[in-house]
């Protein structure tokens, strides 16, 4: 007999892993404390939702204690005004009778007269403060109906207590004005309006004070300057000679003390020359003197209240708001000369400098006579000697 070969080793059953074993215990461990937070959740659920419930009970006893105070105020004011109404009616029914004079008071009047009380509707004293301003009230009425009632007794009529007719009595005479009440605040500025139509011109204002410019010019023909400026120095008129034609073609106001600084004598070449002037005329017309020949002054004015000056040719008035100087006749050098001088403004009334009467012709000046053409006649006039101004403002 052939006995077979058993396996290596007795028969073992399979041995679960280390893995399986604790998967196992883990997953218990996390059902019992999902179980214990469910519960947990349950429990302050609970506590929460009890909480709530009984803060509702509070407020609802709250709110029912409130109704039953609202109910109990509702109720004095319901009394209290019935009292009043009832007053009102008394007073006016009293009146009625002390007007027409027959006033007696019933037992129900007189007994609250003599005791100091009104019975409510409700036949109930509504408290101790409505007590005493009424006894007040009733007295003063008690006083009056016993007057009326001992002057007017066979006349009264008694009015049942209690009734509620009366009998309107007539309007009282208005009130007095209330004081005025406190200033209310600033209100908020309103829209601008539309611009009006412009009114008419004003009269003319009173005279400014004189004004902080200053102003300075040359009053040719004169020594002195008028009364309303200041004369800064006299002089000699002078310029270019009128055969040159080179040098200035200006006339200058050269005063009668020059002052020198580094100079040399002699006439030296490569020099300007300036000259005294003359007046250069063939008849006294425009002026009403002989002046031909002879040396022509000149005064520097200063004005201090006026800063603008204005020479205007053909003209011997000034526009209006500005001041004249003085007045007189255009003048110049001669047309055919070779050596051009400015326009001038000469006085209407020369001067002539003192011994300076001698035929020199060296710088000169001419009276201006309009031509026309380009410059248009009329309003000018061929050949006729230009007048001037000089005005300041």
């Amino acid at each position: 007999m052939t006995s077979e070969k058993l396996p290596y080793g007795p028969f073992m059953p399979e041995r679960s892993t280390r893995r399986e074993r604790t998967g196992g215990a883990l997953g218990s461990l996390v059902g019992v404390l999902g179980l214990t937070a469910v519960f947990t959740s349950a429990v302050v659920l609970a506590v929460i939702v009890q909480n709530i419930g009984h803060e509702m009970g509070n407020l609802r006893a709250k709110v029912e204690r409130d109704q039953e105070e609202i109910a109990k105020l509702q109720a004095r004011a319901d009394k209290d005004q019935e009292v009043t109404l009832s007053l009102r009616e008394r007073i006016v029914v009293l009146e009625t009778q002390l007007r027409v004079g027959n006033y007696q008071p019933n037992y129900a009047e007189q007994h609250a007269f003599d005791t100091g009380s009104v019975p409510s509707p409700e036949g109930e004293h509504s408290g101790h403060d409505d007590d005493t301003e009424l006894q007040n009230n009733n007295a003063t009425m008690r006083g009056l109906a016993h007057k009326r009632s001992k002057r007017d007794a066979p006349n009264s009529v008694r009015l049942p207590a209690g009734s509620g007719c009366c009998q309107a009595g007539r309007d009282g005479r208005d009130g007095r004005d209330g004081t005025p009440g406190a200033l209310g605040p600033k209100g908020e500025p309103g829209q601008k309006g539309d611009t009006g139509q412009k009114g008419d011109p004003g009269p003319p204002g009173s005279p400014g004070e004189p004004g902080t410019g200053s102003s300075v010019y040359i009053r040719w023909g004169k020594t002195t300057c008028p009364s309303n400026a200041t004369t800064v120095y006299a002089g000699l008129a002078g310029g270019s000679h009128y055969q040159h034609s080179g040098g200035g073609s200006n006339y200058q106001c050269l005063p009668t003390d020059p002052q020198w600084g580094r100079y040399e004598d002699g006439v030296q070449g490569w020099k300007a020359f300036i000259y005294g002037a003359e007046y250069d005329l063939n008849t006294d017309l425009p002026f009403s003197s002989t002046l031909d020949d002879h040396d022509v002054p000149c005064a520097v004015c200063y004005v201090p209240t006026r800063g603008s000056k204005l020479m205007i040719p053909a003209h011997n008035t000034c526009p209006t708001g500005w001041m004249e100087e003085y007045d007189g006749y255009l003048m110049a050098g001669d047309y055919n000369h070779p050596a051009p001088k400015e326009y001038v403004c000469m006085d209407g009334q020369p001067e002539t400098v003192q011994s300076g009467q001698a035929q020199r012709h060296q710088a000169l000046f001419y009276p201006v006579e309009a031509r026309c053409g380009s410059l248009p006649c009329p309003n000018y006039a061929e050949g006729r000697e230009l007048t001037c101004v000089v005005c300041t403002k």
